[in-house]
């Protein structure tokens, strides 16, 4: 049965065939109505499909009007250039797209802007442009790839100069690549006038611009607008693992022919290299790879096996870290690693190897042992074995108690292998947990429990298994379950005369736990402070009170170096996440920083909550010391944070003008202007000194809840997009006397601007109901302000309502849709911004009988982040 083609496949499949059939000296060129005729679709959907295809280097498109498509016959030799791209269809699919468009552009000699981190293979992949250029017959030189890096002579700014544009005696870089490519490397070091003369000149080949993301912005946006196409190239984290799987497996192999021996490696060594951060990206990747079978050589190149192991000690300290990451992306890796497989390295290939079978069924301490004997292998210290033996812990656990329910599941069973005083034993400790938790234990815990004490009075070992920093953690997360299993495990070894190690307190409370953890996964609240217990003081505070010991804790000693205390966050952080996310009560914003980095590298989920206790109380301390009086000090808590007092005040007419400032002294100078300049009658006046802006919000919180706030008073903005800003420098120049008379009249003039853009709009789009369209954008605008947390100003404002008046005319006439080769790294940035800016456009969208697409919206985000 011949299944029906879709649009796309259609109308490719009838420009292939037209086009091959009437070519002459070029292919023929189409319009939109004349395939819209021959294919009998509307005009509309037909561009769409043009566009895509154009976008897929299928097509090109020749601006002007009428708008021409032409077909292009790549050959495959040409098409299988970027295939080798790692990601080609994947992470790097539209900078392909754009890369072919370029370069088939029958402009010729079309400039691109490629933005890229370090290390992400910005030089690979304009050389892999250039293949394709000289493949598809667009460069004749097969030669000439020139690159510049205005870098390396950033501080001999003659010679550099010389260099790229020549002398009357020597040609210049830039016109020996006219008859091909030319890679200008940290263009945006040059001076403005270099780049001007640069990206102007005619007598050049085909230019690729390459720049950091971090560049100066102003230097980036003239790029922008001078460059025809712009590539962005993504970082490693952005990229899936598979491919980063790929990128793994492809330096292997390039380093196995530079040494001529084989690598075998241990599954937890590539889920390791998958997971850790690299700090250079992909080069990043390739360097420590590098590094570790440069190590690994040393090791044992003089070993006759054609086959030799990598250690995890061969590599860096830092890739070993990608280790503490498996239970976060457990899912995704499990599709690409199995710890029942060895993996082997030749130059062309990876093998797998069934690793040697271990027993079928472990029991805890066994599991331990092997993972422990597995790290040491790999020569790495005993302090990092403890860390990742830890954070498989749990899931050792797990497996093992689910082996112990599998051999016993009821009673009746029981009583014929285990003791009746070790069975007696343990249901009273079940019933005492229960009472204690009021939760009840299913029959086969008991059953397990039994099992398990029965055996470890029969091994009855000294040796400790399980971490003191793992043993601490569990106590401060769970200090019932900590005194419950302490007096349980003393009980059994006065019962049985026996001495058992700490190990089995911790294996008894996972017993306790294992109800909880099997029936549901729950949101944790984790305090994190600054000080050396103050958070753990608090969380056990909270445990015992709310007795459900879903609260944990994370003390930042004022001592820690920085770095270290990062890596301890993210490990507490990635520790107690149960896939439901975390509710984050913090001191100060140091910690939310952290935070917030770490949920963007792991994908946990993570809210915020501020809870200033910290600040307060040196704020408290300072003043003291400055021999403030008690009303003084408490008067500035109240200024400076939120407290009760506000709600206690607010009777709902209140108005309130708020003074901001980063300096007391200026914040005293401006209230000194108005009380001598002004009168502001009904209107209170507060004031608001930040020593933190992340303070900011929920101070300004508190103090709307006094009442309602008119205008935001100060020596910078700090952008509350939802008040009224006044600069004190207009205030000061004002001739008004009264307050609540200037902060209107300044209302009135940000609106006159905008009034008198819809009155020119009227005039020229009289089709469009102005007035309906004011009411629909002001509402756009105020919520747009409110997502994307920013303050429009009154320019911009203007901009954005030209803007999109004009859009939805150009839509409303059936006009082409503009391409956007940037559009669709504006998406990538705004994933979860797009679709909101889409919802809040959509009443406009139904009024207007219109359809905004996904690259326009990205033009609106452009504008209004701008």
């Amino acid at each position: 049965m011949k299944l029906n083609k879709n649009n796309k496949e259609r109308v490719y499949e009838f420009i292939t065939t037209y086009s091959l059939e009437f070519e002459h000296d070029e292919y023929p060129r189409f319009t939109t109505n004349f395939l819209s005729g021959k294919l009998g679709m509307q005009r509309t959907n037909l561009s769409s499909i043009l566009n895509q295809l154009v976008n897929e280097g299928k097509l090109i498109k020749q601006k002007g009007r009428p708008v021409m498509y032409q077909y292009i016959n790549l050959s495959e030799e040409a098409e299988e250039v970027f295939k080798r791209l790692i990601g080609y269809d994947q992470s790097l699919k539209d900078a392909v797209a754009v890369a072919k468009a370029t370069i088939l552009y029958p402009k010729g000699r079309s400039s691109i802007l490629i933005t890229a981190e370090r290390g992400c293979g910005a030089h690979y992949f304009a050389e892999t442009v250039f293949q394709f250029a000289v493949k598809s017959g667009v460069v004749k030189n097969k030669e000439v790839l020139l690159t510049f890096d205005c870098k390396a002579y950033r501080e001999i700014p003659d010679y550099q100069q010389k260099l790229l544009f020549g002398t009357e005696d020597e040609v210049g870089i830039l016109n020996q690549s006219e008859n091909g490519m030319l890679l200008i490397n940290h263009i945006d070091l040059l001076p403005a006038y270099e780049r001007r003369r640069l990206l102007s000149t005619k007598e050049r080949g085909i230019l690729i611009c390459r720049t950091d993301s971090n560049a100066d912005q102003e230097i980036y946006h003239s790029l922008q607008e001078k460059t025809d196409f712009e590539i962005k190239l993504p970082i490693l984290n952005e990229r899936s693992l598979e491919e980063r799987f790929q990128l793994v497996q492809r330096f292997l192999c390039d380093e196995i022919t530079n040494i001529g021996k084989n690598l075998e490696m241990d599954a937890k060594i590539l889920s390791a290299l998958l997971l850790y951060e690299s700090v250079d990206n992909v080069t990043g990747l390739k360097k420590d790879i590098h590094t570790g079978c440069v190590n690994c050589y040393a090791r044992k190149g003089s070993s006759k096996n054609k086959f030799i192991e990598i250690l995890l000690s061969d590599f860096p300290p830092y890739v070993r870290k990608g280790l503490i990451y498996l239970k976060v992306h457990k899912e995704e890796l499990d599709k690409l690693v199995s710890e029942q497989y060895v993996y082997a390295f030749t130059h062309s290939t990876m093998l797998k190897k069934q690793a040697q079978k271990a027993e079928e069924k472990k029991d805890i301490y066994q599991s331990i042992d092997d993972r422990k004997k597995k790290y040491k292998k790999q020569e790495i210290q005993e302090e990092e074995i403890d860390a990742y033996v830890s954070v498989a812990l749990k899931e050792d656990f797990q497996k093992y108690y689910n082996e112990l329910s599998e051999k016993i599941s009821n009673r009746t069973m029981l009583k014929n292998i285990i003791a009746n005083k070790m069975i007696e034993h343990v249901d009273m400790f079940l019933k005492k947990a229960e009472e204690t938790f009021q939760i009840k234990y299913d029959e086969k815990i008991m059953c397990a429990l039994c099992l398990h004490m029965n055996s470890a009075l029969i091994r009855n070992e000294s040796k400790q298994r399980v971490s003191n920093e793992e043993i601490t953690q569990m106590t401060v997360s769970y200090p019932q379950e900590y005194q419950l299993a302490k007096e349980f495990v003393l009980e059994t070894e006065k019962i049985f005369h026996t001495k058992l190690n700490v190990d089995e307190i911790m294996f008894v409370m996972m017993f306790l736990l294992e109800e909880r953890v099997t029936k549901k996964q729950q949101v944790v609240t984790l305090i994190a402070m600054h000080g050396d217990y103050s958070a753990q003081a608090v969380v056990k505070t909270v445990n015992e009170l709310s007795n459900e010991n879903n609260t944990y804790a994370f003390n930042l000693p004022l001592d820690k170096n920085m770095k270290e205390a990062y890596e301890d966050f993210k490990k507490e952080i990635i520790r107690i996440d149960q896939g439901k996310g975390i509710i984050l009560i913090y001191d100060m914003g140091s910690l939310r920083t952290m935070a917030e980095s770490i949920a963007a590298e792991t994908n946990i989920d993570i809210r915020f909550v501020e809870s200033p206790i910290t600040l307060i109380g040196v704020a408290c301390s300072n003043k003291a010391s400055e021999e403030k009086a008690i009303d003084d000090i408490y008067g500035y808590l109240q200024e400076n944070f939120k407290t009760a007092a506000y709600s206690r005040n607010y009777d709902g007419s209140n108005k309130i003008v708020v003074i901001i400032s980063k300096s007391e002294t200026e914040a005293e100078k401006i209230q000194r202007f108005i009380n001598e300049n002004m009168s502001w009658n009904d209107i209170k006046i507060r004031r608001v000194v930040l020593t933190n802006e992340g303070q900011l919000y929920s101070m300004i919180d508190g103090i709307a809840d006094e009442g309602e706030i008119v205008g935001i008073v100060g020596d910078y903005d700090p952008l509350l997009y939802q008040y009224q800003f006044i600069d004190v420098n207009q205030l000061m120049k004002s001739e008004k006397t009264n307050l609540n008379d200037y902060i209107q009249t300044q209302n009135e003039l940000d609106k006159t601007g905008i009034t008198e853009t819809y009155e020119y709009l009227e005039g020229n789009f009289p089709e469009l109901d102005m007035a309906k369209m004011e009411i629909y954008l002001d509402d756009f605008m105020q919520q747009v302000e409110y997502l994307l947390n920013v303050k429009l100003d009154e320019n911009k404002k203007i901009g954005l309502i030209i803007h999109i008046v004009c859009l939805l005319d150009r839509i409303r006439q059936g006009y082409t849709p503009s391409i956007s080769f940037i559009a669709s790294g504006v998406i990538d940035k705004n994933k979860e911004m797009v679709p909101e800016v889409k919802k809040i456009l959509e009443p406009m969208e139904k009024e207007f009988n219109v359809y905004i697409n996904e690259t326009e919206i990205a033009t609106i985000i452009t504008i209004i982040r701008e």
